[in-house]
């Protein structure tokens, strides 16, 4: 559940479909984007997060900006997303990655 211009939506995020934002009350889908359309994101560091978009149309970024009750728990959520697409497409992400934690755990 997050807010938009003081309406309540519902912030999806979903391995196959990537990033959907329906309103609650009529379940309407507002937009959807995939994952690899996520162009860049930041935040406020309390509630809102801004993400942008890249339309596959017409190349133009969209800024979408949400407001959660915990901002935290969802970049989280959105970041765990992220890595695990880049594992399925890129397997030596996986590897890059066990490399570097045995590396830092033996120091």
């Amino acid at each position: 559940m997050c807010s938009w211009q003081g309406e309540t939506l519902c912030f999806t995020v979903d391995f196959a479909l990537g990033f959907t934002c329906f309103d609650s009350k009529t379940k309407n889908v507002l937009w959807r984007f995939k994952f690899s359309q996520l162009k860049g994101s930041s935040d406020d560091g309390k509630t809102r997060v801004k993400l942008l978009f890249q339309n596959l149309d017409t190349k133009q970024i969209e800024m979408k900006e949400l407001e959660f009750q915990d901002l935290t728990a969802v970049l989280h959520c959105v970041h765990a997303f992220i890595a695990a697409k880049v594992a399925t497409v890129d397997p030596m992400f996986i590897d890059n990655h066990s490399i570097t934690r045995k590396c830092m755990h033996s120091h």
